[in-house]
């Protein structure tokens, strides 16, 4: 495998991330409904909400994903907590251990509280995080938020 590395976005990156978001949700339709515009993209318009700790995952120079970290937990209001509000893998790259590299950078680069919530719908995320939190200590609960079901995960990161 490849070293695995966050690389901050910068302005410039916008424009990649807003095409793997397109990517990422195409992914998430197999779980939740997510319109397509007019121009045959699927609607996103949290992008600029979201663009605190913007991070490309990469594999070697090749793009294997990205990262969207905030200052504030959205489901709970908490801050600061630092929350992954988007984290996408490129399939190619799942399960071989890209995503758990890129959270335990994310969780270096970031240390403090966190949460990490995961529709119940998607139940691939739910394995995943599931997999990837299993050693930290860390609570678990479900909430309702914005017409859907999430598993909230709330640790510690040093």
């Amino acid at each position: 495998m490849n070293e695995i590395r966050l690389r901050p976005a910068t302005p410039a990156d916008k424009p990649t991330i807003a095409s793997l978001v397109q990517l990422y949700l195409y992914d998430m339709t197999e779980f939740m409904p997510f319109p397509v515009g007019p121009d045959g993209l699927f609607e996103y318009c949290y992008l600029d909400r979201f663009w605190r700790s913007p991070y490309l995952i990469m594999s070697g120079d090749e793009i294997a994903g990205f990262a969207l970290v905030v200052d504030e937990c959205p489901l709970t209001s908490r801050a600061p907590c630092w929350f992954t509000a988007e984290f996408f893998v490129l399939k190619a790259y799942r399960k071989r251990g890209v995503g758990l590299a890129a959270l335990e950078l994310a969780l270096k680069a970031h240390p403090g509280d966190w949460h990490i919530a995961v529709p119940h719908a998607n139940l691939a995320a739910q394995g995943f995080w599931g997999r990837a939190l299993a050693s930290r200590t860390s609570s678990l609960r479900d909430i309702h938020f914005d017409g859907d079901d999430w598993a909230l995960y709330a640790f510690g990161s040093d």
